[in-house]
Order: C-alpha cells, then sequence, then structure tokens
C-alpha cells in the first residue's frame, strides 16, 4: 500500500511568448493549466506596436474560458478595435474572438466527466486538473492582408494534398496507395528528406512501403506537413498512434499537440500506457502531466495489471511515479 498523496501547492503559471510573424500580424503561444483557479499572464516580448498584453484563462469542468486585453503604444496610428481580427484556438480548436469593451473573449466547452457525469472534478474525472491546454491568439491589424498573403499559400498546399497534382512519390501504407509531393514532404520532415536525398531503394523508384504505421494514421501525419493542422477530436481514430508517428518522422509541432492532447485526455485506464508512450518517444509534457496524474489517483492505477507491467518492464518509471505517490 502508498502513503496518501501529498497535496500540492498550486502550480506556477506559465509565462506566454510572442512573435510577429509580419507586419501588423502578431501570434501569441501560451500553455495555461486546468485547475479551476484563474491564471494571468503578461506578454513582455510583443512589437513596440502593442504596449501592454495580459491573458487570464479559467477552466471550470467542461467550461474554459480565454480573455485578453491589449493596449497599443502612443506613437502607434489610431486603431479602431472592432476592425481588428483576433482569433483563439485551444488545442487546435479554432474560434473568432468577440470583443466586449476593450476585451477579447473566447470560451470552449467540453463534454461533461464520464465518470461523474457533472461539471466538477472527481477522483476519476477525465478532466484532469494538473493537465495543460495549449493556447494559440492570432491578432490581424490588417484583417484580409492574411487571406492575400500565408492564407493563400495555405489554401494552395491543401488543394495539392487533395488534388495531388503533380504527385511525384507514392507510399503504399496497409493496403493503401498514398500519394504526395517529396519536395513539400521534405519541408516538414527530416526523416522524410533523408530517404530522398540520399541513393535509397525510394529515391529511384518513387515508391515506400510503411510496414509500422495505419494508413490512417500516416494520411493524418502527411496532412498535417502540409497544413499545419489536424482535427485531433474528430478525425484521429488513436491520437497516442499519431504522436508515435509524428516522433518517427520527427514533425516535433505534430508530436507536440498530440502529447497536449493525451495530457487532457488522461484517465485510470490509459495513465500507465501514457506514461510508456511518453517515456520511449521522448515526450516531456506528456510524461510530466502523466505523472502527476498517477500520484493523484495511486490507489486506482496501482490496482490495475499494466501498473504491474511497468513495475517488470519500466522499473525506472515505476521509481519515478512511487516517488510522486508517496509525496517524496
Amino acid at each position: 500500500m502508498f502513503m496518501k498523496t501529498r497535496r500540492r501547492n498550486q502550480t506556477s503559471v506559465k509565462m506566454a511568448s510572442a512573435k510577429n510573424i509580419r507586419n501588423g500580424l502578431f501570434s501569441i503561444s501560451w500553455t495555461a493549466y486546468n485547475n479551476g483557479q484563474q491564471q494571468i499572464t503578461e506578454v513582455k516580448n510583443l512589437n513596440k506596436v502593442i504596449q501592454f498584453c495580459k491573458l487570464s484563462y479559467v477552466r471550470n469542468g467542461v467550461n474554459a474560458v480565454l480573455e485578453m486585453e491589449i493596449q497599443f503604444s502612443d506613437t502607434t496610428k489610431p486603431i479602431k478595435m472592432e476592425n481588428l481580427l483576433v482569433e483563439a484556438s485551444k488545442n487546435g480548436v479554432k474560434q473568432k474572438m468577440a470583443i466586449n469593451q476593450s476585451k477579447w473573449t473566447a470560451s470552449w466547452k467540453d463534454q461533461t466527466c464520464q465518470y461523474c457525469h457533472s461539471h466538477s472534478y472527481c477522483s476519476q474525472c477525465r478532466v484532469n486538473p494538473l493537465a495543460t491546454t495549449a493556447l494559440e491568439i492570432l491578432i490581424d491589424l490588417t484583417p484580409g492582408s492574411l487571406k492575400n498573403g500565408s492564407q493563400h499559400i495555405l489554401d494552395h498546399l491543401l488543394n495539392l494534398w487533395k488534388t495531388k497534382t503533380l504527385a511525384d512519390v507514392e507510399f503504399q501504407c496497409d493496403g493503401k496507395s498514398i500519394k504526395a509531393h517529396t519536395l513539400i514532404l521534405a519541408s516538414g520532415s527530416p526523416i522524410l528528406a533523408a530517404m530522398f536525398e540520399n541513393d535509397f531503394k525510394e529515391k529511384q523508384e518513387r515508391v515506400a512501403n510503411i510496414t509500422d504505421i495505419k494508413a490512417n494514421i500516416f494520411e493524418n501525419l502527411l496532412k498535417y506537413i502540409y497544413t499545419g493542422e489536424t482535427a485531433l477530436e474528430t478525425e484521429v481514430e488513436d491520437v497516442s498512434e499519431l504522436l508515435v508517428a509524428a516522433d518517427k518522422y520527427a514533425v516535433e509541432t505534430l508530436k507536440e499537440e498530440c502529447a497536449l492532447y493525451l495530457s487532457n485526455d488522461l484517465k485510470v485506464e490509459n495513465a500507465a500506457r501514457y506514461l510508456v508512450i511518453a517515456h520511449l518517444h521522448n515526450s516531456t509534457v506528456l510524461h510530466e502531466s502523466t505523472l502527476q496524474f498517477m500520484s493523484q489517483n495511486a490507489k486506482a492505477v496501482c490496482a490495475r495489471k499494466d501498473w504491474m507491467d511497468i513495475i517488470k518492464n519500466y522499473p525506472e518509471l515505476c521509481f519515478q511515479a512511487t516517488q510522486l505517490m508517496v509525496g517524496l
């Protein structure tokens, strides 16, 4: 028997980071915790155009709310707030932020807990209070230019993925033929780039056999390389398999998105499996969130057969998890 888990101090709020994509277009990235308490952070490294930016996020049960306040510098040409285009993304789910009295707001609603069927947390709750949520905000001071610029290119890439026009490589995967373009794949995956740059069989025949990944998973991987987007909640049958594929082909941004999704999907039934996946595929985000979840649900986790498998096959993981369970 393990000792009861000690309550831990409130996890510190992670800082948000920002970058200037082009003149008048900014993006902000923030990883927030689902701990039921409001978190507030200030974005310090924005362009001189925006003097001040404050974000707040809170998730209670299935309801999540993101708010943003910004203040432009005195040297900036007057900008009408209502003319700005501000979009928010929570774990890849995008929506336009609404403005009310100079404050932008976006909200999301997830399913209720499958164990307690309520909007509150329980010991088996699917909503893990220590899991993280990936938040992205896009601020466009010149709406319409994105459509004419970056979005225009993305539309063409998506069209290439759908039509396969001038495709020059074919993947045979799980009995299915998947065509693609080597230059686009090479730009998104150093592993695929090496496959066609070196004197491999695939370079000569332009046909590659994929034997260890399901066809639908491999298609999602390739589509992400083309578009930078994937609908994990609706299109991916097993996100953990997509994480494994992303790690194999070194598509790090997709691997991180999958890790964040799985961190919010932690349950007693899958915690041990996710911990092993995080360990084998070097996912720090999933590793930490899974250990925290297991420490809070020690009794239920340790009663399962897959925990015994970890003791037998991964003693170092067992040691790490046990330390958290007993509060060391």
